[in-house]
Protein backbone atom coordinates (compact mmCIF):
# COMPACT_ATOMS: atom_id res chain seq x y z
CA UNK A 1 0.00 0.00 0.00
CA UNK A 2 2.99 2.39 0.47
CA UNK A 3 3.62 1.99 -3.35
CA UNK A 4 -0.16 2.97 -3.90
CA UNK A 5 0.10 5.64 -1.90
CA UNK A 6 3.03 7.22 -3.56
CA UNK A 7 1.65 6.83 -6.43
CA UNK A 8 -1.14 8.31 -5.60
CA UNK A 9 0.41 11.55 -3.55
CA UNK A 10 2.87 12.01 -7.13
CA UNK A 11 -0.40 12.68 -9.51
CA UNK A 12 -1.77 15.68 -8.74
CA UNK A 13 -4.42 14.90 -10.48
CA UNK A 14 -5.67 12.14 -7.97
CA UNK A 15 -3.52 13.29 -4.87
CA UNK A 16 -6.72 15.17 -3.60
CA UNK A 17 -9.37 12.37 -4.98
CA UNK A 18 -8.36 9.43 -3.65
CA UNK A 19 -7.42 8.73 -0.07
CA UNK A 20 -6.27 5.83 2.08
CA UNK A 21 -6.27 5.01 5.19
CA UNK A 22 -5.38 1.97 7.64
CA UNK A 23 -7.35 0.70 10.62
CA UNK A 24 -5.81 -1.45 12.90
CA UNK A 25 -8.17 -4.44 14.10
CA UNK A 26 -7.83 -5.41 17.82
CA UNK A 27 -4.69 -3.02 17.81
CA UNK A 28 -3.57 -0.60 20.32
CA UNK A 29 -2.19 3.12 19.47
CA UNK A 30 0.93 1.57 20.45
CA UNK A 31 1.01 -0.98 17.92
CA UNK A 32 -0.38 0.64 15.27
CA UNK A 33 2.33 3.09 16.07
CA UNK A 34 4.99 0.49 15.69
CA UNK A 35 3.74 -0.60 12.84
CA UNK A 36 3.54 2.36 10.89
CA UNK A 37 7.30 3.78 11.96
CA UNK A 38 8.65 -0.12 11.34
CA UNK A 39 6.99 0.32 7.48
CA UNK A 40 7.46 3.79 6.89
CA UNK A 41 3.92 3.93 5.95
CA UNK A 42 2.65 7.54 5.27
CA UNK A 43 -1.14 7.77 5.32
CA UNK A 44 -3.03 7.59 8.29
CA UNK A 45 -3.47 4.35 10.57
CA UNK A 46 -5.76 4.58 13.65
CA UNK A 47 -6.30 1.85 15.68
CA UNK A 48 -9.33 -0.35 16.96
CA UNK A 49 -8.56 -2.11 19.78
CA UNK A 50 -11.84 -2.98 20.62
CA UNK A 51 -13.02 -4.13 17.11
CA UNK A 52 -15.59 -1.37 16.74
CA UNK A 53 -15.29 -0.29 13.47
CA UNK A 54 -14.32 -3.89 12.91
CA UNK A 55 -17.57 -5.02 14.07
CA UNK A 56 -19.16 -2.22 12.08
CA UNK A 57 -17.51 -3.68 9.04
CA UNK A 58 -19.07 -7.15 9.79
CA UNK A 59 -16.04 -8.83 11.46
CA UNK A 60 -14.03 -9.12 8.38
CA UNK A 61 -10.83 -11.09 8.22
CA UNK A 62 -8.11 -8.63 7.51
CA UNK A 63 -6.59 -7.53 4.67
CA UNK A 64 -10.19 -6.45 3.91
CA UNK A 65 -10.00 -3.50 1.44
CA UNK A 66 -13.42 -1.10 0.57
CA UNK A 67 -13.40 1.62 -1.69
CA UNK A 68 -16.13 4.29 -1.46
CA UNK A 69 -16.81 6.76 -3.94
CA UNK A 70 -18.44 10.10 -2.40
CA UNK A 71 -20.18 12.28 -4.92
CA UNK A 72 -20.16 16.06 -4.54
CA UNK A 73 -23.60 15.97 -3.36
CA UNK A 74 -22.43 13.85 -0.32
CA UNK A 75 -24.29 10.37 -1.59
CA UNK A 76 -21.75 7.31 -1.49
CA UNK A 77 -21.30 4.23 -3.56
CA UNK A 78 -19.47 1.36 -2.25
CA UNK A 79 -17.23 0.55 -5.74
CA UNK A 80 -14.97 -2.18 -4.20
CA UNK A 81 -14.66 -4.59 -1.05
CA UNK A 82 -12.38 -7.32 -1.16
CA UNK A 83 -10.43 -9.47 1.50
CA UNK A 84 -6.54 -9.84 1.18
CA UNK A 85 -3.77 -8.09 -0.28
CA UNK A 86 -3.06 -6.27 -3.47
CA UNK A 87 -2.16 -9.08 -5.46
CA UNK A 88 1.71 -8.27 -4.97
CA UNK A 89 1.25 -5.48 -7.80
CA UNK A 90 0.50 -1.91 -6.69
CA UNK A 91 0.18 -0.51 -10.08
CA UNK A 92 -2.29 -2.75 -10.94
CA UNK A 93 -4.01 -3.04 -8.40
CA UNK A 94 -4.22 1.03 -8.60
CA UNK A 95 -5.46 0.98 -12.18
CA UNK A 96 -8.16 -1.69 -10.85
CA UNK A 97 -9.40 0.96 -7.96
CA UNK A 98 -9.49 3.68 -10.12
CA UNK A 99 -11.45 2.09 -12.75
CA UNK A 100 -13.64 0.86 -9.98
CA UNK A 101 -14.09 4.14 -9.12
CA UNK A 102 -14.81 5.92 -12.38
CA UNK A 103 -11.53 8.28 -11.69
CA UNK A 104 -9.39 8.29 -14.42
CA UNK A 105 -5.46 9.12 -13.54
CA UNK A 106 -4.85 11.35 -16.74
CA UNK A 107 -7.96 13.25 -16.43
CA UNK A 108 -9.47 15.33 -13.20
CA UNK A 109 -12.97 14.20 -13.49
CA UNK A 110 -14.59 11.06 -13.34
CA UNK A 111 -18.30 10.23 -13.65
CA UNK A 112 -20.70 11.96 -11.37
Amino acid sequence: MNLVFQELESNPKLKNRVKIIGIGAGNSDFEVNFFQKSYNIKFPLFSDGDFVLHQTLGEVRTPYFIGVRIYPDRTHRVFYSNLGGTGGDANRFLERILTDADLSPETNSGKP
